[in-house]
């Protein structure tokens, strides 16, 4: 499994910024007393996400390509001439999706 691009507001860009407010939280806030700017953590706070990043890549890695077997299943049962789904599988997911809307919305 590859990612091709990674979506700032997807999981991996939320992850982001939450470990940069995070440290933005925890950095000192005051000039230091020889009158300069606070020192900068930026090369800390970047290691941190790009460790992260890295971990959360090297586990996608190791996913099995399920996909890829499901799209093959459903090209065969396109070639067989199978019904891809049933009028009672169709109803039971709008039903579970309406559903799950209701309880979540």
């Amino acid at each position: 499994m590859t990612i091709r691009s990674l979506d700032p507001s997807g999981e991996l860009g939320k992850l982001f910024f939450q470990i940069h407010s995070k440290n933005q939280q925890e950095s000192p806030t005051n000039v230091s007393s020889s009158g300069g700017s606070p020192p900068s953590r930026d090369a800390v706070d970047l290691s941190a996400v790009v460790k992260t990043l890295q971990d959360f890549t090297s586990r996608a890695a190791a996913l099995p390509e399920i996909r890829l077997e499901k799209i093959q299943a459903l090209q065969q049962r396109l070639e067989d001439g199978a019904a891809l789904a049933t009028a009672e599988g169709v109803a039971g997911a709008l039903l579970r999706e309406t559903f799950l809307n209701d309880v979540h919305g």
